[in-house]
């Protein structure tokens, strides 16, 4: 087997892998570049936890990913329902956190008016 053979026949692997754990669950992704910690994402991660701990949801996923570039709306959360559609949220904090958590993964329903606007 050739290194691409091999390199390709591991990618094709890893990401069935991150289909089969992603399947029929939202995925909650922070931003958590150091300009998101400086305004709270620490905090924000600890509420996404609380909440999906307190209110049994096992249909959530959490993630973190670095800089997302927009530096001026910090804390983003990107919220991936099953069905791939995408929500970002600007400005997030603990309290917003845990209602945006509850309303997709219980209600599956957006908060549109702490969505981004550009």
């Amino acid at each position: 087997m050739s290194y691409i053979d091999f390199y390709n026949s591991l990618r094709n692997s890893s990401e069935e892998a991150l289909r089969k754990k992603h399947k029929g669950k939202f995925r909650a992704v922070l931003g958590y570049g150091k300009c998101s910690v400086v305004v709270g994402a620490n905090e924000v991660l600890k509420a996404l936890q609380e909440a999906i701990a307190s209110g049994r949801l096992d249909n959530v996923i959490i993630e973190t990913t670095g800089c997302i570039g927009l530096c001026s709306k910090e804390p983003l959360l990107d919220i991936y329902t099953p069905e791939g559609e995408r929500f970002t949220y600007e400005f997030v904090t603990a309290h917003k956190a845990k209602q945006i958590i509850v309303s997709h993964a219980v209600l599956n329903e957006e908060m549109t008016e702490w969505i981004i606007k550009i």
